[in-house]
């Protein structure tokens, strides 16, 4: 219950029906803003760093290595956390996200007159994408450091999972979204005028994302802020089990998402032979899914823990790989609805997998101390995810037109990704065994005093 001496927006003092009752929540109207938020900056990220972006780079000429270094861009620059970290208690959480989203847009901008500069070469116009991606990614990476204490500043534990499930679903509702204004926009064709097109949506909807994170209540006081600000050791960190047990685990999954956000496009275009139509239509497939099972799948993790949904995540999301592998490798024939099918089922595993990760990641943090914490787990795992990508692009270039034969199996540079990572998300599943589940949650929360 509301009383006189709490602040406005406070998280916990009421439920919230949604648009058309449709998202019962036990948080406030001004928190669900969160997920309006998320919704728009959807639409916007699922066109600078998706597969728009890439597939304008390819036809500007990129190379695997370049994709590479595309996708390495985002996780990298959100080491700039980091020192970001230091600056966050002389500002709001509020504020200090809005200064970093709002100047990004400025680059979202620079890219989307790239495809119009007709008399410069490809080459030339590459590297002002490039020029211009770096910088949009530096500054959010820097601006992304506000983003894990304020939530956890705003949203109780007992309802994270529910929240966390919200806004998935309104993140895959905005990427769903992006793809199909894409694939509408290129329809007809692959022209500049169309890339530049859908990059200035981006832009427009990056403006309207900003409008949404001002209304989001900011939940800083002098107490807590002194509190989360808090200087913790690194020895201390890593004595903290399940916060070294979680980056440990997630060091080894950045491996296999490290690329996923180019490569598989790569070769649908390269290999399959798909064109940017189809392909921005098939990757609808991968938001759509989510939008359907993750309400349930945050309550269950909300009662159940983290852990056993990582693991049947991580299984499944196997599986999904391994008919990837067949595929480029040969052994089944490429079509639409089975690339469809991939789409959606792996879009829902992986959409399960972040969310219970991302709950789990929140509960190994304790308060005292987590703008550190959320900043070093996130350098870590960053610096790891945007190597990945670069040496998988150096690995597939190297290997050029290989087409070894074994048995039915073609080995080609893109089934040599493909089976890399499925035997990665395997080996990941068997290292899930290490985490730990903090709190109530079977007997947990012991090993935690016991670990910790």
């Amino acid at each position: 219950m509301k009383t006189a001496d709490t602040p406005p927006g406070t998280p916990g003092t009421g439920g919230y029906k949604g648009p058309l009752g449709l998202f019962d929540v036990p948080y406030t109207q001004e928190t669900f803003g969160f997920h309006w938020f998320q919704f728009y900056n959807a639409i916007c990220f699922q066109i600078i760093l998706g597969a728009p972006i890439v597939l304008l780079a390819k036809d500007l000429g990129a190379n695997s290595v370049i994709l590479g270094v595309i996708a390495s861009f985002t996780p990298l620059m959100t080491v700039l956390q980091l020192p970001a970290a230091r600056y966050l208690s002389r500002y709001s959480y509020r504020s200090f996200a809005l200064m970093g989203w709002g100047l990004r847009s400025l680059f979202i901008g620079t890219s989307a007159v790239v495809p119009l500069l007709f008399f410069l070469s490809p080459e030339v116009r590459l590297w002002i994408l490039l020029g211009s991606l770096f910088f949009f990614n530096v500054l959010r990476g820097i601006a992304t450091a506000a983003f894990m204490p304020w939530l956890t500043g705003i949203v109780p534990a007992a309802v994270r999972g529910r929240f966390i499930s919200v806004d998935h679903t309104f993140i895959n509702a905005g990427s769903l979204l992006a793809m199909l204004l894409s694939a509408l926009l290129m329809k007809d064709g692959a022209e500049p005028w169309r890339y530049s097109l859908v990059l200035w949506i981006s832009v427009a909807t990056a403006v309207v994302s900003l409008l949404y994170l001002r209304r989001i209540p900011d939940a800083r006081h002098g107490e807590m802020t002194a509190e989360s600000s808090v200087k913790v050791p690194f020895v201390d960190m890593a004595l903290l089990a399940p916060f070294r047990k979680w980056v440990l685990f997630s060091l080894l999954f950045v491996l296999v998402g490290g690329g996923l956000g180019v490569f598989p496009v790569e070769y649908l275009k390269d290999q399959a032979r798909f064109s940017p139509y189809l392909i921005y239509m098939l990757s609808t497939g991968t938001f759509l899914a989510p939008m359907i099972i993750l309400q349930a799948v945050g309550k269950k993790v909300d009662r159940s823990g983290s852990i056993p949904l990582i693991r049947i995540s991580l299984l499944a999301f196997a599986l999904v790989l391994g008919i990837w592998f067949m595929m480029s490798a040969g052994v089944i024939t490429p079509s639409w609805w089975l690339v469809l099918l991939l789409n959606v089922s792996g879009g829902a595993a992986m959409a399960s997998f972040n969310m219970a990760n991302g709950h789990l990641w929140m509960s190994v943090v304790p308060e005292s101390g987590k703008n550190h914490y959320f900043a070093v787990s996130t350098v870590i795992v960053s610096l790891v995810a945007g190597v990945v990508p670069m040496l998988w692009g150096c690995l597939l270039d190297s290997l050029g037109g290989l087409d070894l034969v074994a048995g039915p199996f073609h080995l080609r540079r893109h089934s040599v990704y493909f089976l890399g990572i499925t035997l990665l998300c395997l080996a990941s599943l068997l290292a899930s065994k290490i985490l730990i589940q903090p709190g109530k949650h079977g007997d947990r929360g012991e090993r935690l005093k016991a670990e910790g």
